[in-house]
């Protein structure tokens, strides 16, 4: 090209050209500064807004540090190696025009991204945008490139001005203090996240991902070997209380409204923690299979995710899991519960594990008062629970059982166990006027996987579990049809309890009880999303965008041509409960 080619200019003339270029360079970075600062002042109407002065402090700040930053990276990385390679001044503006506008395009269209489906722009979201097979979609996101043509005139209006006005301008002198209050927020932006990192400072944690393109500093292992924190206690209240970077979460999204109940039939909910979906045999679990055929037994049956609390937050809350350090943080109560304590529900509840699973204490029973007996044996205990309860009140129990972490010989052997405790239950109560829910949180993988490994395993034994309802107005079948923890809630509260309100008020599943099945269900932890499909193949997509496909039994599969309309609705509804 013939901006290449060798120039006429001597040295001299070449040092001030460039040195002319590398000068208007800067005021052309601090104009842009200003238009992005201006741009990602929006996110400010997107985001969980935090209810601190500090945290509100700290997202100004952070505003300033961050696109300030992003900008004058963009220009010495860019830009200002541009301006000695190039050297004819109008062509090495009108590139540095258009790289302007391409990125100021590309935030202005990141702010709808993230206010639609709280992410920010990223290839597989690109694809989904711009997809030939949404025609309707596309049509709607290109009326974001309109200012286009808006924002590349007011570049080259400024590019023309600045050029002209140089020399007045390079005698200005206060840029210079303003780079160094704009470096001083950057560095200030860092300096008060890691603070707020070490000591679980959730006003400024959860504002982690406001920006695009934001990776701020934690300095958590240095101070763990400096003696300021204490890695296990640390540890220990992020299980309890949730990530930092958890958000608030919007539950229910309006006041539900009821008709009157007239019939309130007691419910007993049994979980079995890491009980599989092939555990359920005439062999393995005689006496629960035996009262499988007398009741709907969900066969295709999926959990909200691979772990107790992500399992129990699609069973009680009918949310993701992705939902969960939300709740736990928030100390969201379920609205099911609510609606029990309102209809003057007596509750009773036994756990094997002594409620050790964060959420129980932590939200779902937190405002619930539970009656204690004192046992030496399961048995003994779940019947002195049960006893309390009056016939002439509705109650609500739930016996929570476990075995999970265990060899598959010892799996095997513990089922017998299991079996007969739930049996007792069931002989412990009247089951006349009572609903019957019998699954788990989640299965059990017998090939024990480093914890990483785990946090991220969604076979169908770990995620896939028996799903068993005794009812009275349900009939005696199995439904092959896919269906999700999720799906419960909505069918109590609809089925039960006439809630008025839509599911979407109040949950993200389907109600159970119609027993039509789920076009595809999710199982989440805090950084996957996974897509399960009736057949059992699975779409894999993390926050940052990365896609895997896993056919039925977990085999990794190439996949060229990602679903993008089923990503679309999964991104649709994964956030309907943040608040923003």
């Amino acid at each position: 090209m013939f901006w290449f080619k060798k120039s006429k200019f001597n040295g001299r003339e070449y040092r001030e050209e460039t040195s002319r270029k590398i000068s208007w360079g800067h005021w052309f970075a601090f104009f842009n500064i200003i238009i992005a600062i201006l741009i990602g002042s929006r996110y400010a109407f997107l985001i969980d807004w935090p209810d601190t002065l500090l945290g509100k402090i700290y997202f100004f700040i952070s505003l300033l540090g961050h696109f300030s930053f992003c900008v004058f990276a963009l220009y010495l990385l860019v830009i200002f190696p541009l301006s000695f390679i190039i050297k004819n001044h109008r062509t090495f503006r009108g590139l540095t025009v258009i790289i302007a506008t391409i990125c100021t395009t590309l935030l202005l269209f990141d702010t709808e991204v993230f206010n639609r489906f709280n992410i920010h722009l990223s290839s597989i979201v690109w694809n989904l945008l711009v997809n030939p097979e949404k025609g309707d979609l596309s049509r709607d996101w290109q009326i974001f490139f309109a200012p286009m043509p808006i924002i590349l005139l007011i570049q080259m209006l400024f590019s023309r001005w600045s050029w002209e006005k140089l020399r007045s301008l390079e005698r200005q002198k206060w840029l210079k203090k303003v780079g160094l209050v704009l470096t001083s927020t950057f560095v200030a932006t860092h300096l008060i996240y890691a603070w707020a990192d070490a000591f679980l400072y959730r006003p400024i944690t959860m504002q982690r991902s406001n920006f695009p393109l934001s990776y701020p500093m934690t300095a958590r292992t240095f101070l763990e070997k400096q003696g300021f924190i204490n890695a296990e206690t640390y540890s220990q209240r992020l299980e309890q209380e949730g990530r930092l970077d958890a958000l608030k979460i919007d539950y229910p999204k309006k006041d539900l409204q009821f008709d009157q109940v007239e019939n309130k039939p007691n419910i007993l909910v049994i979980t079995v923690s890491g009980l599989r979906y092939d555990a359920l045999t005439s062999e393995k679990m005689p006496k629960l299979f035996e009262f499988a055929t007398s009741s709907t037994q969900f066969t295709n049956h999926y959990s909200s995710g691979n772990t107790n609390n992500a399992g129990l937050v699609g069973l009680f809350y009918g949310l993701n899991a992705n939902y969960t350090d939300s709740i736990l943080s928030n100390h969201t109560p379920s609205v099911l519960i609510k609606k029990l304590q309102d209809e003057k529900y007596q509750f009773v509840a036994y756990s094997s594990t002594a409620f050790k699973d964060s959420l129980f204490k932590q939200a779902l029973f937190r405002n619930v008062k539970l009656p204690k007996v004192k046992a030496s044996s399961p048995k003994e205990a779940i019947n002195g629970v049960l006893s309390l309860l009056k016939e002439d009140k509705p109650w609500f129990a739930y016996v929570d059982l476990d075995i999970a972490d265990q060899t598959e010989e010892n799996y095997t052997k513990s089922l017998v166990e299991i079996d007969q405790q739930i049996d007792d239950t069931l002989a412990s109560v009247s089951l006349e006027n009572t609903i019957v829910i019998i699954t788990a949180e989640h299965g059990t993988m017998f090939n024990k996987l480093d914890e990483k490994a785990q946090e991220n395993y969604f076979g169908r034994d770990e995620i896939q579990v028996p799903f068993i309802v005794y009812w009275k107005d349900l009939p005696v079948q199995e439904v092959s049809k896919l269906t999700s923890h999720t799906d419960l809630l909505p069918a109590l509260m609809s089925s039960i309890f006439k809630v008025k309100n839509p599911v979407s008020d109040y949950a993200q599943g389907r109600n159970l009880f119609e027993l039509n099945g789920d076009p595809w269900v999710l199982a989440s932890n805090f950084r996957w999303n996974v897509i399960i499909q009736p057949d059992g193949t699975q779409y894999h997509i993390d926050r940052k965008g990365n896609y895997k496909k896993f056919d039925r039994t977990y085999t990794e599969q190439s996949s060229s041509r990602p679903p993008l309309g089923l990503f679309l609705d999964v991104f649709k509804q994964e956030r309907s409960f943040v608040n923003k």
